[in-house]
């Protein structure tokens, strides 16, 4: 070794908590990000199951000689994450719940970043949302900010998978509070803030987590923002912060009520113009896009013959436009429509990350709206 060069740190290990209660159809998924796609050697993988009856015990089964599984009742998912939490011995700790995954390599170069940054405590990064059948829906979050600003009025747009910490900062400030049932993440990282733990944000995609109406945090509504409520009022001393406005505005905007939904939907332009002088779409939508863009996400569930693509352009009235897309060596290349544009390339997609670049001539705004993968069967 030159006298220049520096031995590599050593990898501190890290535990995976994964928090189950019937979700047989996904939690192989979960589970295959996990130990297929980093080096396992110093990764604990813990499965806390509520003794579920949908088929999952079927699919723990085969993982038995990879993982630690606990099959008991709980109450709850935060006694199972804290249950998890005391049993783990990894200098780092995170959970992942059975819905969601990890990029390929996520593990991996999380260990490296705490290993070259011994002063963090927490190391959070960026992921995506999908659809319930794994499709690519929105980048999440879309600028991860952690200012004063946002901590005071409990905006910390983070994605709880993508959040990484060191048992002994966990330790310091104590488990999740295991009366919460939605907003556990967010007590847990507003605890960290003030006990001066210190976070690093970093610029990279490690996890997706599916949404759609029917999971945990879409179907909370008004419970949610009650526990949403109480917590601004623990942490901050308020009763209505901004972010539990945006909160119910989001709330009332999916009512099933079509009058209900039409009235938020008023509200929610009316505050929008008040705050910033313009009418701004709901958060966590498709980002505007002009001229280009790329996009990664995993994919778990097998080889596919075709991948769908749907743009929506939106300056319809400025001329003729060509759109290129790539993903992983297939290219397709045609006339960009005004409004919405549905796309399919085909081709033997196998890997487990896609990534899908988009670009337009000339230069025109867009929004990518969904990716779609093609199982073969």
């Amino acid at each position: 070794m030159n006298s220049d060069q520096h031995p590599s740190p050593a990898l501190p290990t890290l535990t995976v908590v994964v928090p189950s209660f019937n979700q047989g159809e996904t939690i192989e998924q979960t589970l295959i990000s996990i130990c297929d796609h980093n080096a396992m050697d110093g990764v604990e993988v813990l499965v806390f199951d509520a003794c579920s009856t949908d088929g999952t015990e079927r699919v723990l089964d085969a993982w038995k000689s990879r993982c630690t599984v606990i099959q008991e009742k709980d109450r709850g998912q935060s006694d199972a994450i804290n249950k998890g939490f005391k049993r783990a011995s990894g200098d780092i700790v995170c959970w992942l719940n059975t819905d969601d995954m990890f990029f390929p390599g996520a593990l991996d170069r999380v260990r490296t970043l705490f290993a070259e940054n011994p002063e963090a405590g927490v190391i959070s990064g960026r992921g995506v949302h999908l659809k319930k059948d794994g499709s690519f829906d929105i980048l999440f979050p879309e600028g991860p900010d952690l200012s004063e600003r946002n901590i005071q009025s409990m905006r910390i747009d983070l994605l709880q998978p993508a959040v990484f910490f060191r048992r002994s900062s966990l330790e310091q400030i104590g488990g999740i509070n295991p009366d919460l049932q939605y907003l556990m993440d967010l007590d847990l990282w507003m605890r960290f803030v003030k006990a001066g733990v210190k976070w690093k944000l970093v610029d990279d995609f490690f996890s997706s987590a599916r949404v759609y109406p029917e999971t945990k945090t879409s179907s909370g509504g008004w419970t949610r923002l009650r526990e949403h409520m109480k917590l601004t009022r623990r942490h901050t001393g308020s009763m209505f912060s901004r972010t539990t406005l945006s909160l119910l505005m989001t709330w009332g905007m999916a009512s099933p009520y079509p009058r209900l939904q039409k009235l938020f939907e008023i509200l929610y332009r009316v505050y929008t113009l008040m705050r910033s002088g313009s009418v701004r779409p709901p958060r966590h939508q498709p980002l505007e896009c002009l001229g280009e863009t790329r996009v990664s996400f995993p994919w778990y569930q097998g080889s596919c013959d075709s991948i769908r693509v749907c743009l929506e352009r939106l300056d319809g009235t400025a001329g003729a436009a060509k759109v290129r897309i790539l993903c992983d060596g297939v290219e397709w290349e045609g006339p960009f429509h005004a409004g919405e544009n549905e796309i399919e390339l085909r081709g033997d997609f196998a890997s487990p990350l896609f990534s899908v670049s988009v670009e337009t001539s000339p230069p025109v705004v867009f929004k990518l709206l969904n990716v779609i993968p093609g199982r073969k069967f």
